[in-house]
């Protein structure tokens, strides 16, 4: 009678395909994470160019840009509430108390609502909540991941007269600046960016034990509040190679400048609509020249 010998895996047979699966989960992780790390770069470069059409839409309807924070007294906000019709966001914005701060009692149920569009796919820790403390009023406001200028300080790099100047930025504090005031034209002027991560502080891509230290730390954050950079990276207390000062442009800190989780730089929105990659490295210069709105400059499409 012949009999069947059955004849398993012996040990190290089973280890070696559990060492060559291994290699290959090794080889297919880091494929995996950049095909997220791409579609997450692609979302968020969407959801800037839907900011932007937002941008266009309000202007034409309001004859100019919308403030990029109102600061009236009972009416305080940034330029979020404002572009909510412009984003399919109709019925928030027709809850949104216009005639009340953002932190208001009458917009908790409203500023607690995560809005994809302002928040950024590659940031950890989506949706998160921000609670803010404005004159002794705490609320709690989903967060915003894109942020607008507010300032610049450029005393290290020429064109002083601009230093800190307000008024030379796309939006402005309670104006609504038209498109025809960007004399540098409306392709070589950036209208909105990243400076992703809040509440969470992040240098060079390493998250701190503590959030004080970042700026405004406890009022910006949600996307109703007063999302504006306040980009101040040049001067003597500026942001350096190590991310804490210097000529560090991009991605250096999300305290004051441009901060986004995408491996080599930060998308924006320029006043035309379209939607460009600030690399990393990116020159003081350069940076302001796209800030301002007068300075003469022109821009090509590689930064």
């Amino acid at each position: 009678m012949n009999r069947r010998t059955r004849r398993g895996f012996t040990l190290i047979e089973l280890l070696v395909v559990i060492a060559i699966i291994a290699i290959l989960i090794g080889l297919l992780l880091p494929a995996v994470q950049k095909v997220r790390e791409a579609a997450a770069r692609m979302s968020c470069q969407n959801n800037l160019k839907q900011i932007g059409l937002a941008m266009h839409n309000y202007e034409s309807a309001n004859g100019g840009l919308p403030p990029r924070r109102n600061l009236t007294a009972g009416q305080r906000r940034g330029w979020g509430p404002a572009i909510l019709p412009y984003v399919e966001q109709a019925a928030l914005g027709g809850n949104y108390r216009l005639d009340r701060d953002f932190y208001a009692p009458e917009n908790a149920a409203n500023i607690t609502v995560p809005l994809k569009i302002f928040t950024c796919p590659s940031v950890p820790n989506n949706p998160r909540t921000i609670e803010v403390n404005y004159s002794g009023v705490i609320s709690t406001g989903a967060a915003g991941d894109y942020f607008g200028p507010n300032s610049f300080q450029s005393a290290l790099y020429g064109n002083q007269s601009l230093s800190g100047n307000n008024t030379c930025t796309a939006m402005h504090d309670g104006v609504n600046r038209k498109f025809t005031e960007i004399t540098d034209g409306t392709s070589n002027t950036l209208l909105v960016s990243e400076q992703a991560g809040r509440p969470g502080f992040y240098i060079l891509g390493k998250q701190q034990a503590s959030n004080t230290s970042q700026a405004a730390y406890n009022q910006w954050g949600p996307w109703a509040a007063y999302q504006v950079t306040r980009v101040q990276q040049f001067g003597s207390d500026g942001i350096t190679a190590d991310g804490t000062g210097g000529p560090c442009t991009i991605n250096c800190n999300n305290s004051q400048g441009f901060y986004a989780f995408h491996t080599g730089g930060a998308p924006a929105v320029f006043c035309d609509g379209s939607v460009r990659f600030l690399r990393v490295g990116l020159h003081p210069n350069t940076l302001f020249g796209m800030i301002t709105i007068n300075g003469g400059e022109i821009f090509s499409e590689d930064f």
